[in-house]
């Protein structure tokens, strides 16, 4: 079998009969092909050609033409020039079949005899993939039906039939996309979802490097702000004759921890505050550094560190407190240099 029963579930068959006064009439039979099996579905006998319109007839329609003016002629195989009388003659439709014999059995009528039916057709859209003509009409219709479904199944059409274009391959195609166009839309919508859905994880990836960014920047930010504390710190120490300080302060900050925000460093720092009037009292020989972190135990990496240097004779942790509302814990180190 070919593509088209995986395509056309149903087909209609119309076995028009021509009438002596220039109508006609037909039996419509519907078939429905399921797991492979051909079968009738329903059938409409005796309906006027101008009541097709009221059927819409959507279906891939099959056509047989019988009745008044059909005329039936049996030709030898090697009586070409009698067959094209007939097929060579535009004025006429026809269908060939085999005799018994081997000879050639032509069907034909003229063409205005069923120009009111092709009229109908053409009026009412009906989709007629194939055309034949009788001499004889069937008293069975249904197994007349089967018969030409059987065979429209069995013509193994293929994409040819679709790009050769005419008159067939231009109703197949629109008949094809017809059937399809629902998958398409199917398909289009699960596009559209995938591609929602792949720009919302996009979208949270961009998001969450951006806050990557935006906390080393902040880092960096704080590092720098750091740095220039300690430049600051340095030129007033040169400023009071402490240059000696200037190595220390540049170890102490190699060992900072880099989850580890320093706030505050002093050299010398106040023992007693500030009384007007009194000379300052100072811690001499002591730098007390102050900051915060989001882990504690980088506090005690970072005194650990501290220890090890050479010149810190003593590190001392004099607070870790905890703030309840950014839950950064904030410390205070004194160094005995």
């Amino acid at each position: 079998m070919g593509w088209l029963e995986f395509v056309f579930k149903r087909v209609v068959v119309v076995l028009a009969r021509l009438q002596q006064d220039g109508t006609a009439r037909a039996d419509i039979v519907h078939i429905v092909r399921e797991k492979g099996k051909i079968q009738v579905e329903r059938v409409v006998p005796d309906v006027e050609i101008e009541e097709l319109g009221n059927m819409k007839l959507k279906e891939p329609t099959l056509l047989e033409i019988s009745g008044y003016g059909v005329i039936r002629k049996v030709f030898l195989a090697d009586d070409t020039e009698g067959m094209e009388r007939v097929t060579g003659n535009g004025d006429l439709i026809h269908s060939s079949s085999s005799g018994e014999g081997g000879e050639v059995v032509l069907n034909f009528t003229r063409w205005d005899r069923i120009e009111a039916l092709e009229e109908v057709l053409r009026r009412d859209r009906v989709p007629v993939l194939e055309m034949q003509v009788e001499s004889e009409s069937s008293d069975k219709p249904e197994e007349v039906a089967l018969f030409l479904a059987e065979r429209f199944y069995g013509t193994k059409a293929g994409w040819r039939h679709l790009l050769h274009g005419g008159t067939r391959g231009d109703l197949l195609a629109g008949l094809v996309a017809g059937k399809i166009k629902f998958v398409m839309l199917c398909c289009l919508l699960g596009l559209l979802l995938v591609n929602y859905l792949w720009n919302s994880s996009v979208r949270e990836r961009y998001a969450g490097q951006q806050a990557e960014m935006f906390a080393l920047e902040r880092d960096v930010s704080d590092r720098e702000k750091l740095s220039r504390e300690m430049e600051r710190v340095i030129r007033e120490f040169k400023g009071n004759g402490t240059e000696h300080y200037c190595a220390v302060l540049d170890r102490i900050a190699a060992v900072v921890p880099p989850k580890v925000n320093l706030e505050t460093l002093n050299v010398n720092p106040l023992l007693k505050t500030i009384e007007e009037g009194k000379p300052l009292v100072l811690r001499e020989g002591y730098i007390e550094l102050s900051g915060e972190t989001a882990d504690s135990g980088e506090v005690t990496v970072f005194t650990g560190a501290l220890a090890k240097l050479d010149f810190a004779r003593e590190v001392k942790l004099l607070s870790l407190d905890k703030d309840r509302e950014t839950g950064l814990f904030h410390f205070k180190i004194l160094i005995d240099l």
